[in-house]
C-alpha cells in the first residue's frame, strides 16, 4: 500500500469545483434547451409526440451514453482537463447548429453528435472530485457538482420564458452555444488531480488498466462482488425512466393544463431553481448525516425519501393546474429528481477503485441514458400518441403517469443496495473491493 499526500490545496479544490458546477450547469442548459423550447420547436418543425419523444431521448442518448465508455476510459488514463475542453468546444459549437435546424433530421443530426461532446463532462468530473475530495465529503462534493441539474435546467426553462419571446428560440441557441466557446480555454490549462490523492491508501499496482476491455472486465468483477455497486446502478437507472419523460413537461402543461407556454416555462424554471437547489444541499448533507449513523449507507435514506416524495409526484399530475397541491407535486418532482445524483454517484465513487472511477460512471451513465432517460422519453412520447388514438381526453397525462409509477422500482432497488451496503460498510472490506 503506498500512502499519497499530493492532495490539492483547499482553495484549488474550491476552485475546481466551481468551474465544474459552472460547467455543468452550462451543459445541462444546452442539453435542456430543446425540452425548454417544447411547444416552439415542434410547432415550428412540426414534430409529432414519438419525433419529440425520439430527440429528446434515444437520439440524443444514444451517442452520449456509447461515446461515454470510451470517454470514461480516457478519464482513467490521459488528461481529464483536456478531455473536457475537446467535448465543451464540440458541443458548444453543435447547440449553435441547432439553432440553425429546418427540420426533424437537421436538429436530430446535431443532437446525436451533441451527446458525443457532453459525454466528455461528467465521467472525468467525477473522477476528479474524487481525487479531490475524501470519502466522508464526496457525498456533498458531488451533490454540488449536480446542482448544475437545477440550475441549469431551471435557467433553460427561464431563458425559454423570458428570452424566447423576444428574440426566438433560435437565437436563444445560438447565444448559449457561444458561451460555452469562452470557457473552453480556462478549462484547458486546469491542472489535473493526481488520482488517487484523496485516498488514505491505494494499491500500488494495477493503476493502468491496459485497455477498454480490460476496464470493462474489471469493472464487471467488482459489480459482481459487490451487490450493493450492482443494485445502486440498477436504482439509479430506474429513476430516469421519469426524468426522461419529464421531456414532455412543457408541452403537458401547456396541451393538457391550459397554461400560456412562456408564462409557466418562467414559473417551472424558477421552482426547479429553489427547490433543486435546495433538494441537491439535502441530498448531500442528508445522505452524509445518514451514512455516518445509520445502517445502508446514502442508498437506503434514497430509498426512503422517494418512498415519501413518490404519492405527491403522482398526484401532482391528477390535481387542479394552479393549485397548492399541483405546485406542491411539482416542486416534490423536482426535490426526487436532485437529491438522488450526489448520494448516488458518490456511493459509486466510494464502492470503486480509483483506476476505475471514469469507466465505471461512464458505464452507469450509458445504462442511465440509453435504458432511462432515453427509452423514458420515447415511451412517454409513444404512449401519448396511442392514448390519443384510443380517445383518451388527457393521452399524455396518463402517459407521464404510467412512466411515474415505474419509481417503485427506484425505491426497490435502492433498498436491496442498502442491504448488502451494511453487510460490507467497513473500511477492511471497502479495501478488499479496490484490490480486484
Amino acid at each position: 500500500m503506498t500512502h499519497l499526500t499530493s492532495r490539492p490545496t483547499p482553495a484549488r479544490a474550491r476552485f475546481l469545483l466551481v468551474l465544474l458546477i459552472l460547467l455543468n450547469i452550462l451543459n445541462i442548459v444546452d442539453r435542456n434547451l430543446i425540452s425548454s423550447f417544447g411547444p416552439q420547436i415542434s410547432q415550428d418543425l412540426s414534430l409529432s409526440d414519438t419525433q419529440f419523444g425520439l430527440l429528446t431521448g434515444l437520439i440524443f442518448v444514444f451517442f452520449y451514453a456509447v461515446m461515454g465508455l470510451f470517454v470514461g476510459r480516457l478519464a482513467d488514463t490521459k488528461n481529464r482537463p483536456r478531455l473536457i475542453t475537446a467535448g465543451l468546444v464540440l458541443w458548444s459549437a453543435l447547440t449553435m447548429v441547432s439553432g440553425a435546424a429546418k427540420s426533424f433530421l437537421h436538429i436530430a443530426s446535431a443532437r446525436l453528435f451533441i451527446g458525443v461532446g457532453e459525454a466528455c463532462l461528467t465521467p472525468a468530473s467525477m473522477s476528479m472530485l474524487a481525487d479531490t475530495y475524501p470519502s466522508e465529503k464526496r457525498g456533498m462534493a458531488a451533490s454540488l457538482y449536480y446542482l448544475g441539474v437545477p440550475l441549469g435546467a431551471g435557467a433553460s426553462f427561464i431563458i425559454a420564458g423570458e428570452l424566447g419571446p423576444e428574440i426566438g428560440w433560435r437565437n436563444c441557441f445560438y447565444i448559449l452555444g457561444a458561451i460555452g466557446l469562452v470557457f473552453a480555454p480556462i478549462v484547458f490549462f486546469l491542472r489535473d488531480p493526481e488520482r488517487g490523492s484523496a485516498e488514505k491508501t491505494v494499491q500500488a499496482t494495477g493503476l493502468e488498466p491496459s485497455n477498454l476491455s480490460q476496464s470493462l472486465k474489471e469493472v464487471y468483477a467488482i459489480a459482481k462482488k459487490s451487490p450493493a455497486l450492482a443494485w445502486t446502478m440498477i436504482g439509479s437507472v430506474f429513476m430516469q425512466l421519469p426524468v426522461g419523460s419529464a421531456q414532455f413537461a412543457q408541452i403537458w402543461l401547456v396541451r393538457e393544463r391550459g397554461f400560456d407556454a412562456a408564462e409557466i416555462a418562467t414559473t417551472y424554471g424558477q421552482l426547479f431553481i429553489v427547490v433543486g437547489v435546495i433538494g441537491s444541499l439535502f441530498g448531500g448533507i442528508a445522505s452524509d448525516w445518514y451514512q455516518q449513523r445509520f445502517n445502508g449507507g446514502r442508498v437506503r435514506f434514497l430509498a426512503i425519501f422517494m418512498l415519501v416524495v413518490l404519492p405527491f409526484l403522482v398526484g401532482y399530475r391528477l390535481s387542479e393546474p394552479g393549485s397548492d397541491v399541483f405546485y406542491v407535486g411539482m416542486g416534490a418532482g423536482f426535490l426526487a429528481l436532485t437529491v438522488f445524483f450526489g448520494p448516488a454517484f458518490s456511493t459509486i465513487q466510494d464502492l470503486t477503485p480509483p483506476h476505475l472511477r471514469g469507466v465505471t460512471t461512464a458505464i452507469l451513465l450509458l445504462f442511465m441514458n440509453l435504458i432511462g432517460l432515453g427509452l423514458g422519453a420515447v415511451i412517454a412520447g409513444v404512449l401519448s400518441d396511442l392514448f390519443q388514438t384510443m380517445g383518451f381526453s388527457e393521452p399524455l397525462t396518463w402517459s407521464l403517469i404510467c412512466i411515474d409509477l415505474l419509481g417503485l422500482f427506484t425505491i426497490v432497488s435502492f433498498f436491496i443496495a442498502s442491504i448488502y451496503w451494511a453487510r460490507q460498510n467497513n473500511s477492511e472490506n471497502i479495501d478488499k473491493l479496490s484490490s480486484v
